[in-house]
């Protein structure tokens, strides 16, 4: 059953080499997952609590089990490097 991955994610404006660097790295992996990016939002406004990061992105796996293969892969664990540098804010969590 197909799952989604909400990602708020902050782009590290210092760093524009990592951050294409990281996308190169990734994109291909998202594919082998059968992952693609469903919605894309910049976070304009907060209601209650504080700014979680100025964008979100929603991506569609197939099911659970792609999302923890992909982040548990060594081709990912090696970019995470490159991802601390390209981003100022990274967090990710699983939805339905």
């Amino acid at each position: 059953m197909p799952v989604f991955v909400i990602a708020c994610v902050t782009v590290n404006t210092e760093e524009p080499e990592a951050y294409q660097a990281y996308l190169d790295a990734t994109t291909p992996l998202l594919e082998k997952a059968g992952a693609k990016v469903t919605q894309h939002f910049p976070v304009d406004d907060v209601v209650v609590g504080d700014k979680p990061a100025e964008n979100v992105m929603i991506v569609q796996y197939p099911d659970i089990e792609a999302v923890h293969d992909l982040f548990d892969s060594p081709e990912y664990r090696a970019v995470i490097p490159m991802r601390d540098r390209a981003f100022t804010t990274y967090n990710v969590s699983i939805v339905g």
